[in-house]
């Protein structure tokens, strides 16, 4: 193997050694544009790229719900925006005339989604709330959710169910990808007073009305 090194090294040699040696200064010097050549034209290219910034775009910012109407029923609500509460419940305002919206979640003007829009049925310390009158709903009734910018988004009741509080289904009424809809969650059934909850909840899905 040290042999075909060294032979391989030795052959190289030569080859540079006979190339400097061999040529002569007018065969390597590179020729001189005299003043009757034509300036060098520089290269056209054959396909226009497109430049696209590398910063990433903006994250959409959400259009806040501001107020829900259900006129079959006589419900006219304001809506706030709400969190989660330290046990893993959504956050509801105590009054049960005002809704709230689930700002985690998406926005009426969002390209896909449900929109989750709720409040209690009623409080001790105030009058039972419109959404008391959600189980009413009847299938292809109007409701129209006005965002924060003043648009008016309506959509069509496609159900209602009652479904006991451990088995709502909450991946699939708070998603936030998928088709687009309204989703109005209330109590019902029964008063657990052991809890102080009732055993059960109203959820009425709508769809988008073009």
């Amino acid at each position: 193997m040290r042999r075909t090194i060294v032979a391989a090294l030795a052959a190289a040699a030569i080859v540079l050694g006979t190339a400097g040696c061999g040529a002569s200064p007018a065969a390597v010097t590179p020729p001189v544009p005299t003043e009757s050549s034509p300036p060098p034209v520089p290269p056209t290219p054959a396909v226009d790229v497109p430049v696209t910034a590398a910063t990433p775009a903006p994250a959409r910012q959400p259009v806040p719900p501001v107020r829900v109407v259900a006129a079959s029923i006589g419900v006219d609500m304001p809506v706030v925006p709400v969190g989660v509460e330290p046990e893993g419940f959504m956050e509801l305002v105590e009054d049960p005339a005002i809704a709230g919206w689930y700002r985690f979640g998406s926005d009426s003007a969002a390209s896909e989604g449900n929109v989750v829009i709720s409040a209690h049925v009623d409080s001790p310390d105030y009058p039972i709330g419109p959404l008391s009158r959600l189980r009413d709903l009847s299938a292809g009734a109007e409701i129209e959710v006005t965002d924060a910018a003043g648009t008016a988004h309506r959509y069509a009741v496609a159900s209602v169910t009652y479904y006991p509080k451990t088995e709502l289904p909450v991946d699939a009424l708070f998603a936030r990808s998928g088709g687009r809809a309204l989703v109005l969650i209330t109590c019902g059934g029964e008063y657990d007073p052991a809890v102080g909850r009732y055993t059960d909840n109203v959820v009425a899905i709508a769809t988008p009305v073009s």
